[in-house]
């Protein structure tokens, strides 16, 4: 009987103690044993001993691709699990910080630490956002021109007046304070707000202040009290203390409701050195769906149905 042509006989075979056969290495002589065996057809024109030996041979292939089959499905589910579970573990460690508010606000009806915000609520690391509540530079005649609209609306308040001053800091990290400083003089002499109190405000350099407002990283505001959370806005004795990442990127709860950043810094503002002034936080709470929220409501925690507001109402228009 013939033999196809690159099949080898058994007299062809390698022998178990000679690594070469007629001066080819065995691997080699291997390789061509098996792509014989594994070609249309090579079984039918051998002897009943070599086909027997080419159906194990195919046998053994088919077995072994099947087992790289299932190794390779197994390996890629894993990988696929693997990357879900990473992926849903950073977006819960991205979006479940608690927002920044006051320590003072910070605290349930019985004087216990206020709910976390849900995962999604806020926004952890500051975006361009920021960008949008860059105010033009101040004059001194702006300022000069601002400060007696305050002073005048204080004087028609009929409320009694309280000239306070302030000083401006920085604490780690948080560049040029201008902007910071210049927002917090438009926010406190406007007079759609603590003026209405009876209140203005001028920046003091020379001395004591009645207050500071200082733009903190978060890392920095246990130096101020070991109470103040790297997490929240503190108010310790006359230190008001912004907490730069909210100052950055604001919250999505106020962002969401219809605010932008510019009137998130203003109620930032106003809500902290509120406090200073003597109120406390959800003094009042939203009245109804679609009514202004008050100023000391904890806005930066949830809207409750109101929108969002800046600015102190008539109700909470008193400092102690």
């Amino acid at each position: 009987m013939g033999k196809r042509p690159g099949w080898l006989s058994p007299n062809d075979q390698p022998s178990r103690h000679r690594t070469k056969t007629h001066g080819k290495p065995a691997v080699l002589v291997f390789c061509r044993m098996l792509l014989a065996a594994l070609m249309p057809g090579s079984a039918e024109s051998v002897s009943p001993r070599q086909a027997d030996r080419i159906f194990r041979v195919r046998r053994f292939v088919v077995a072994f691709l099947a087992v790289i089959v299932v190794v390779c499905l197994l390996t890629a589910m894993a990988v696929s699990g693997h990357r879900r579970s990473a992926s849903a573990g950073a977006v819960a460690s991205a979006s479940g910080a608690d927002h920044p508010g006051s320590v003072e606000h910070e605290r349930g009806p019985a004087g216990g630490r206020a709910r976390r915000p849900a995962a999604g609520d806020l926004t952890k690391a500051p975006v361009p956002r920021s960008e949008q509540a860059q105010p033009a530079t101040l004059t001194e005649r702006e300022r000069s021109e601002i400060l007696a609209q305050a002073q005048a609306t204080a004087a028609a308040s009929g409320r009694p007046r309280h000239d306070f001053t302030y000083c401006v800091a920085g604490r780690g990290n948080v560049g040029n304070t201008t902007v910071f400083e210049q927002t917090v003089f438009r926010t406190l002499n406007d007079p759609r707000g603590w003026p209405r109190a009876g209140a203005s405000f001028t920046r003091w350099s020379g001395g004591a202040c009645d207050m500071v407002l200082v733009l903190a990283e978060p890392q920095y505001m246990r130096t101020f009290s070991p109470a103040c959370s790297p997490e929240y806005s503190c108010r310790v004795g006359n230190q008001v203390i912004v907490n730069k990442v909210r100052w950055d990127g604001g919250t999505d709860y106020w962002l969401g409701a219809g605010g932008d950043m510019g009137r998130y810094r203003v109620m930032v503002i106003n809500h902290e050195v509120g406090h200073r002034l003597g109120h406390m936080d959800n003094e009042q709470t939203c009245a109804g769906a679609g009514q202004s929220a008050p100023l000391m409501q904890e806005q930066s925690m949830g809207l409750k149905g109101c929108k969002p507001n800046e600015w102190p109402m008539d109700s909470e228009l008193w400092i102690r």
